[in-house]
């Protein structure tokens, strides 16, 4: 081949290379590490991570309680997630007041946050806005109406 067909396919190779790997950079997919409760996952880089959205009952820690289906919530959620590579998109405010790291969490093309609120085993967080908040609202509804989950013992 020659010189000045080479190597302007070499210059355009490298700038789809360098332009790859910034948008694989960009995609934040990590492992899950640790599964705290119905509501807050740590991932390999560290970082603790709250589902943007989701109210799950909370399990005995040194900051709070446990309520009733807090382990069951926590379970649901180990189930979903524990060893999985999951896809971190951050929120609009990224930080908690706890310094976590406010998220939607995808496993594959599921996003968690909504998952776990449908399955009945956490309620959507309605004390703010965010992008999904009408579409969790439902989802909890739904498992309400289908007494699936913690709901199935609650009225």
């Amino acid at each position: 081949m020659r010189d000045y067909v080479r190597w302007p396919l070499v210059v355009l190779m490298a700038v789809l290379l360098v332009f790859l790997l910034r948008w694989a950079g960009s995609l934040d997919i990590h492992e899950v590490t640790e599964v705290y409760d119905g509501d807050t996952i740590r991932i390999d880089d560290g970082r603790n991570i709250r589902l943007i959205g989701v109210d799950a009952p909370e399990v005995d820690s040194p900051y709070s309680k446990e309520e009733p289906f807090g382990r069951e919530s926590r379970e649901h959620l180990e189930k979903l997630l524990a060893g999985r590579k999951v896809q971190i998109r951050v929120g609009a405010t990224p930080l908690d007041r706890y310094g976590r790291t406010l998220a939607y969490v995808y496993a594959d093309d599921v996003l968690i946050n909504g998952r776990i609120i449908r399955d009945g085993w956490a309620q959507a967080d309605v004390r703010f806005d965010y992008k999904n908040r009408d579409l969790f609202v439902a989802y909890e509804k739904e498992a309400r109406a289908k007494r699936i989950g913690m709901w199935e013992h609650l009225p």
